[in-house]
This record gives C-alpha cells, sequence and structure tokens, in this order.
C-alpha cells in the first residue's frame, strides 16, 4: 500500500499596500477587475455600488495622457496608463424606480 501524499499547502492571497489617495471607498467588499485592452484607457467608477464602465477616448485624449504619463518621478518608470473618473451612475443617483 503506498503512502499518501498531503495536498500542497495553499498559500494566503497577495496583499498590496494602496495609498489612501488611490482607494475606492465601495459599500460592499468585492473583487473590482479591469481591462485594460488599450494603453491609455479610461474607466468611470460608481463611489455608490462599485460599478465600472469604460470611457471613449478621442486621438488628442490618448496623446494628453501619454504626456501626462512622460511627467513622471526621477527613478520611476511608468508601464501603463489607465485615468478613472469618480461619481455616481444613474441608478445610484435616481435611485430605485417605483
Amino acid at each position: 500500500m503506498a503512502a499518501r501524499r498531503r495536498p500542497p499547502a495553499r498559500k494566503p492571497p497577495a496583499r498590496i499596500r494602496v495609498p489612501p489617495e488611490l482607494r475606492i471607498e465601495a459599500p460592499t467588499a468585492r473583487i473590482i477587475r479591469v481591462d485594460l485592452v488599450e494603453d491609455p484607457h479610461a474607466h468611470i467608477v460608481c463611489r455608490a455600488c462599485g460599478r465600472i464602465q469604460a470611457v471613449e477616448l478621442t486621438e488628442l485624449d490618448r496623446h494628453f495622457l501619454t504626456e501626462l504619463a512622460g511627467h513622471h518621478p526621477d527613478g520611476w518608470s511608468v508601464d501603463g496608463i489607465a485615468f478613472s473618473l469618480m461619481g455616481a451612475c444613474r441608478r445610484c443617483r435616481e435611485g430605485p424606480t417605483p
């Protein structure tokens, strides 16, 4: 009779320290995933429910964000550009329908 192998120990999920000025306040704990399909990319986030929607960028918008990324502090590098707008979605602004 062969000895049973023990299953590998599970690693705890990675924890990332996020500065307070970059935190998004959400009413419930949830995973927020944003697929950055293009660079630069923009989206809007509802502070009330956490809903995320992509924002279309013009060529001028893309140029501005790319130029802005060039103003990073010495010693830093930029490997992606994501721009976030914060606000409230229509559903949260208007409340439940009667």
